[in-house]
């Protein structure tokens, strides 16, 4: 017996089996990532942004399709991880546009819907790419139109599209140079096949499916509220301080003002050198300083008083903020490991939404944060170049003005944090943070999770491996080795300021070694190092 005509109900039925084909699929599209690095989450992204888009649907059935379709689009899109997940929200959306004032739909409906997810898809990415999800949604829509031409069973159009489909899923190495260099298709076009399979298995029976039991894998819930009798800190007072002289050294600064504290960054020239440090004694930092030059800008915040107002507003967060005028402008990075988060939120960053290579952030997760800043307009720092999409969509979901700054790097937006200027209008400091964020070559030090080949490298499950920008361009033996590589192809005669974060698999005494290496080989940079406590990533490099 064909299916003839969906209702609402169906589409959320049909949409929870498809979530649950990928599920049980997800760990196998999550190894088909391009880079053989811990951060293969293109199958869990999408599961996620799929088990966001049934809860939303589930909350409007017995509604007519339309209404259904749009809660769907609007589930998708909130809870979008990673670039997989937004091209799946954008399909969503150009289906819900097509379904538009319809109660049911027939097979061509459906297609054409399809159809027009996949354009929407192509026009929501600024420069779209053959041999992806993009081209697989395209060439299902157009199969599925062709069967619909034919033959009004639904199942049969969607079996044609998902034949096709795989054709298609084929053919992506040829169309993408690199996924036939790893040896593997496209993930998210497997897993947008995985997804609609189960859609076909949904419609093909009538019983109610239960999404509990399935894996939710998500981000890293807040902990239990801390008593601030409990807190301890090492260093109380963070002090900040502009140093305009004529004949300084950074080097000779950093030296002297190292043993008054930690998480110390000294930047800038002979002229002007900006000063960041924890200390339990701001006055002689600020005594020291003065040796050089005149101060200016100086801020002395008592973190541990901080940090106790904030537990004492816990439970009163909305009205700290309405008896608080809003400043101008707020700021929201992406970070994951201690030492980087505390670093963001010492460079000025209101809100850090903990997440990064393994676990993307959602367009909600963002949204969210965003408004949790008690400003008129916010600048959203992705820190990773499959964070920036989502972020991008919060853009337009806020109420408040929202400017991303593309970084693709945590070492970016600490780049640009550093030379933060608040002054002026949101696009123009954002304009000015890509500018000197652009400066920076950046570079990470990771392990393998397969074997593969990529830019002619030969490589096997468990390497070292440096990747510089967004491409892998070291293999080692050991993460301090690929380092010093990565450097090789990073320093030139213009370099200045060599600066590294080692992550929580790394021993400072480690860190402390390669850090004097480097000093010794590249004596005319300043050459700094910061505990990250990142995961999976030994080093976070950056040169200036």
């Amino acid at each position: 017996m064909s299916l003839v005509y969906i209702d609402g109900n169906d589409l959320v039925r049909s949409i929870k089996a498809g979530c649950i084909k990928l599920e049980h699929n997800r760990d196998s599209v999550d190894l088909l990532n391009v880079f053989p690095v811990p951060d293969g989450d293109t199958g869990t992204n999408m599961y996620l942004t799929l088990l966001s888009a049934v809860k939303e649907g589930e909350k409007n059935l017995n509604q007519p399709l339309s209404k259904v379709a749009r809660a769907v689009s609007m589930g998708s899109l909130m809870g979008a991880r990673g670039n997989s997940g937004v091209i799946l929200s954008q399909i969503f959306r150009g289906f819900a546009r097509t379904l538009e004032g319809k109660e049911k739909a027939g097979a061509m409906d459906l297609a054409l819907a399809l159809k027009s997810g996949s354009q929407t898809a192509y026009e929501a990415v600024m420069k779209p790419v053959e041999g992806t999800i993009l081209t697989v949604i395209r060439e299902i829509a157009l199969a599925c139109e062709n069967e619909a031409r034919k033959d009004s069973d639904i199942v049969a159009t969607l079996l044609a599209g998902i034949a096709t489909g795989y054709s298609t899923l084929e053919k992506t190495p040829s169309l993408l140079p690199i996924l036939k260099e790893a040896g593997v298709v496209d993930a998210g076009g497997q897993g947008l096949i995985y997804f609609l399979e189960g859609v076909v298995e949904g419609l093909a029976q009538e019983k109610e499916i239960e999404l509990s039991g399935y894996r939710e894998k998500m981000a890293p819930a807040a902990g239990e509220r801390v008593n601030k009798e409990d807190i301890k800190l090492e260093f109380q007072y963070c002090t900040e301080v502009l140093i305009k002289g004529g004949d300084m050294t950074v080097d000779d600064i950093k030296d002297h003002l190292r043993p008054l504290g930690d998480s110390m960054l000294v930047v800038g020239d002979e002229e002007l050198v900006k000063v960041h440090i924890h200390s339990n004694h701001p006055g002689k930092v600020l005594e020291t300083c003065l040796q050089w030059g005149q101060l200016s800008d100086i801020k002395v915040n008592n973190m541990l008083e901080e940090v106790h107002e904030h537990i004492n507003n816990w439970d009163n967060i909305s009205l700290a903020v309405n008896s608080n005028p809003a400043k101008k402008l707020g700021l929201v990075a992406v970070g994951v490991g201690e030492g980087i988060i505390e670093v963001l939120k010492s460079l000025g960053v209101d809100e850090v939404v903990e997440g990064g290579q393994t676990m993307n952030p959602s367009t909600e997760d963002l949204l969210n944060a965003c408004n949790e800043v008690n400003a008129e307009s916010v600048i959203i720092f992705p820190n990773n170049s499959n964070i920036i999409m989502a972020a991008q969509q919060v853009v337009e979901l806020c109420d408040k003005q929202v400017m991303v700054v593309p970084s693709k790097s945590v070492m970016q937006a600490i780049t640009a944090l550093i030379a933060y200027d608040p002054a002026g209008e949101i696009a123009e400091i954002a304009a000015a943070m890509i500018e000197e964020m652009e400066e920076v070559k950046y570079a990470e030090v990771t392990y393998a999770v397969r074997n593969s080949t990529i830019n002619g490298l030969t490589i096997n499950e468990g390497d070292i491996i440096g990747i510089l920008g967004d491409e892998i361009t070291v293999t080692s033996s050991s993460p301090e080795d690929a380092l010093l590589k990565l450097l090789e192809l990073m320093v030139t005669k213009d370099s200045s300021l060599i600066t590294f974060f080692y992550g929580d698999d790394t021993d400072e005494a480690d860190a402390v070694k390669i850090r004097d290496v480097i000093a010794e080989h590249y004596s005319d940079c300043d050459v700094e190092y910061h505990y990250g406590g990142q995961p999976h990533y030994s080093y976070l490099v950056s040169v200036e």
